[in-house]
């Protein structure tokens, strides 16, 4: 049996408190959508699709092998913004300014460690946290939203996700946590 797996870094409860303010604000400026329940708000790492149960040992061991080597990485949630692009909206987050290479290094590192196994990855490795996905009533542009002031998000380590989908949408459940180099 297939299982929809991705490694990702979760949110302390302060950050996703204010990620939530920062929907709710899209959502007070009209901007209608599919918003994501603050329990799923993460960053994601590396995105595995559908996974046989039986591999699900060695991905683990793999992690376990190269989560201690990666250091800690902050993540300013400082922007909010679009794919693909804030004027014609289809997924509204909030991540930093600018490209963040020490996290293009993290997700290289955990890819990598994947890819022996022989996973495959896209090469987008920009840190973002989603909010909300645009649907068939979603119109125009994004709203402008200052987000609020967000300490960087500490990354000190992953988890190992199962998705599942239900009538009342996305739930994930953790299956390992990995912690990052002290």
């Amino acid at each position: 049996m297939k299982q929809r797996l991705f490694v990702a870094a979760g949110l302390d409860d302060e950050t996703r408190a204010a990620c939530g303010r920062v929907a709710e604000k899209l959502r007070a400026k009209g901007w209608f959508a599919r918003y994501v329940p603050p329990d799923n708000y993460h960053l994601t790492v590396a995105f595995l699709g559908g996974v046989d149960e039986q591999r699900v040992d060695e991905i683990v061991a793999a992690l376990r092998e190269i989560a201690p080597r990666i250091p800690p990485v902050d993540v300013p949630l400082e922007r909010v913004g679009a794919f693909p692009s804030e004027r014609r909206p289809r997924v509204a987050w909030i991540g930093p300014n600018a490209p963040l290479p020490a996290y293009g290094t993290l997700c290289g590192a955990v890819r990598s460690a994947l890819t022996v196994l022989g996973f495959t990855f896209d090469r987008n490795a920009d840190p973002h946290v989603t909010l909300a996905r645009a649907d068939a009533t979603t119109r125009g542009a994004l709203p402008q939203v200052t987000p609020p002031p967000i300490d960087p998000m500490r990354i000190d380590a992953l988890t190992l996700y199962r998705s599942f989908t239900d009538r009342s949408g996305a739930r994930y459940e953790a299956l390992d946590r990995f912690a990052l180099r002290p």
